[in-house]
C-alpha cells in the first residue's frame, strides 16, 4: 500500500511525500515516480501529440523497470558473494531466494 500527501506552501513551493507500509518500493512504483519528475504530458496538448507522448512515456517506464530489476539482481549477487566469503552461506541462500 502506498500513502501519499501533498502540501503546497504560500510561496508556491510544493512537497510530495509518499510512503509504503511494511515493504520497500517496487521497481514499477519507482519508475512511475521518476517519470513524474522526468516527463509531463499536457492535458491540453494536441490529441495525436499527447498519444505519442504517452506511448513514449510507457516505453521509458519499461526501460526503467527493466534496469532497476537488473540493478537489484546485481546488488543481491554482490551481497550474497560477500556473505558467502564471510561464512554466512545460509543467510546468502535466503537473500538469493528473495
Amino acid at each position: 500500500m502506498i500513502n501519499g500527501v501533498q502540501t503546497t506552501f504560500d510561496n508556491g513551493f510544493k512537497v510530495d511525500v509518499h510512503t509504503t507500509s511494511n515493504r520497500g518500493w517496487t521497481p514499477e512504483e519507482l519508475a512511475d515516480r521518476a517519470l513524474d519528475k522526468l516527463l509531463h504530458v499536457s492535458k491540453d496538448a494536441d490529441e495525436q501529440v499527447r498519444a505519442q507522448a504517452l506511448v513514449f512515456k510507457e516505453q521509458i517506464r519499461q526501460v526503467l523497470v527493466f534496469y532497476m530489476k537488473e540493478a537489484i539482481k546485481s546488488d543481491r549477487t554482490t551481497i550474497c558473494a560477500e556473505l558467502q566469503k564471510q561464512g554466512h552461506a545460509e543467510l546468502a541462500n535466503i537473500i538469493r531466494k528473495l
